[in-house]
């Protein structure tokens, strides 16, 4: 990993305490209405893999039905838009990302940065390819580059195929291939860029900048790129 990354986690870290002081009333208002929707848990920890190969507890509201005792929904660990599991508050949650504020822990835990390749389920991660290796020496990130630049491609994928057989054939790699990009040439040019992307995916607008960049970098995500 980098000298970059290595300071940037510090500051990540000391920017997510600040960020859970603002949001922490929101998060508590959205957590009850999670819970009086249905009574179940407004909190579930949902098993990723992260810096290292190392599993962790990532934090989500939760915005599926509680099927089983932790409160996680019944079925594949994959979701579509169309995915009726969905609770009607998860629906307005998603579509606005709100659902993943409480990452901000886990940022402050160090298990994860601001930026970063979104972290995988250990059912779709390779410990022994080189490329997941490489990805693997970063933490993963609440934002990264792939949703951004592929992020609607891989949610066609998903709908057609919600299994997850197309998405471990198809999708893995791709975005195995831009978070490798994104790790090994980390800077703070590429990271404007990516939180450039961000404000203007919130606004509606295509991450152009960084698909450019994507598709001059990285072959391997040409045909899933808009």
């Amino acid at each position: 990993m980098s000298r970059y990354l290595r300071v940037r986690i510090v500051f990540d870290r000391v920017i997510a305490a600040a960020a859970l002081v603002v949001v922490s009333p929101l998060i508590a208002v959205l957590g009850w209405l999670v819970h009086r929707h249905d009574g179940g848990p407004a909190l579930i920890a949902v098993e990723r893999v992260g810096r290292g190969g190392a599993t962790f507890g990532m934090w989500k509201l939760r915005s599926m039905r509680a099927e089983s005792a932790d409160g996680r929904a019944a079925g594949v660990s994959l979701t579509s838009a169309a995915d009726d599991r969905i609770t009607p508050i998860g629906h307005r949650m998603r579509a606005a990302h709100l659902d993943e504020l409480p990452q901000l822990f886990n940022v402050m835990k160090g298990e994860m940065g601001l930026l970063g390749p979104r972290p995988e389920a250990p059912e779709f991660v390779d410990a022994d390819d080189p490329d997941w290796r490489a990805v693997l020496e970063a933490p993963p990130g609440i934002a990264g580059p792939t949703q951004l630049a592929v992020g609607d491609w891989e949610r066609d994928v998903i709908t057609v195929a919600p299994d997850g057989s197309a998405y471990e054939s198809e999708v893995v790699p791709v975005k195995v291939a831009i978070d490798r990009w994104y790790v090994e040439e980390a800077s703070p040019g590429i990271d404007a860029m990516v939180v450039l992307s961000l404000l203007g995916h919130v606004l509606g607008r295509p991450a152009g900048t960084l698909v450019a960049r994507v598709r001059r970098h990285v072959p391997a995500a040409a045909s899933a790129l808009p």
